[in-house]
């Protein structure tokens, strides 16, 4: 099934590198009670995660990816890092979904 804007797709998205600010972490554990480092365990060189593109006006294009965290399913957003091997992203958020 291909992906689409509105579905989750287990494809072929790797995540090789997870780049993260300390704002980040910050932002991620005092919002959400989610530790970076239990994302960067979560994606990080994990196959089949479930995930779409969106191409947000104001923040470019991302991949929303969805994880597995402590039993709780967790939307992460993740920047692509112009990188040559194409598998390096940023950390820009996790959200329990709800």
């Amino acid at each position: 099934m291909p992906c689409s804007r509105v579905s989750l797709c287990p494809e072929s998205l790797w995540v090789a590198r997870l780049i993260d600010s300390q704002a980040t972490r910050v932002k991620l554990s005092s919002k959400d009670n989610i530790d970076a480092d239990e994302v960067l365990d979560a994606i990080v060189c994990v196959a089949g995660l479930y995930y779409r593109w969106d191409d947000n006006p104001e923040r470019g294009r991302r991949a929303l990816v969805e994880a597995d965290i402590r039993g709780v399913t967790v939307v992460v957003v993740l920047y692509p890092v112009a990188d040559p091997s194409g598998d390096v992203y940023a950390l820009g958020s996790a959200y329990p979904r709800r």
